[in-house]
């Protein structure tokens, strides 16, 4: 048996290999060669070499917008990058493209909840007898969550009195 992963690797690589791309991988971490802030205003399209070489190639890269300039600006960073990712002169000049460029998938980073002392000596007392530290600090963050989407309890107003014709007389 083979996992989806082995089976979508082996038909993808066939498709980058067409457009020039020896590994998927520059494509999979543009973001990380480039930076993020590059990377949502461009995609590398395509890979060309000179015949008979494997040094020296054009990469050609899809921009969005009036970032080409920009782009042109950086463009020795860029190549010395790329060039470090593969660990040889594999790209020699970029070629730049106007078009859409799809939106990154971004991870959003959470705050940690915010407990009040109270819940969390009741979150520490109940995970009193859990021995593995791992476990306990998982299982902490779960409880912290937990316990931090539910609403504290609002006091109800005491009626102190009623006078006749006053109203209702409440404390806060």
């Amino acid at each position: 048996m083979t996992s989806v992963a082995e089976a979508a690797r082996g038909s993808s690589k066939r498709a980058f290999r067409r457009y020039g791309f020896s590994q998927r991988e520059i494509v999979a971490r543009w973001a990380d060669i480039v930076g993020s802030a590059l990377a949502d205003c461009s995609l590398p399209e395509r890979l060309t070499f000179p015949r008979d070489e494997k040094i020296g190639g054009s990469l050609y890269i899809r921009v969005q917008g009036s970032m080409a300039p920009e782009l042109q600006h950086f463009e020795p960073m860029i190549i010395e990058r790329i060039n470090s990712y593969y660990g040889y002169q594999a790209v020699e000049r970029l070629i730049y493209r106007h078009g859409p460029v799809p939106m990154r998938p971004r991870k959003i980073k959470r705050q940690a909840p915010i407990l009040t002392d109270s819940q969390k000596k009741n979150l520490e007392g109940q995970l009193g007898g859990v021995t593995n530290l791992e476990l306990r600090a998982a299982l902490y963050r779960l409880g912290s969550e937990v316990i931090s989407g539910k609403t504290p309890e609002k006091t109800k107003k005491k009626s102190l009195f009623t006078r006749r014709g006053m109203g209702r007389y409440t404390s806060e």
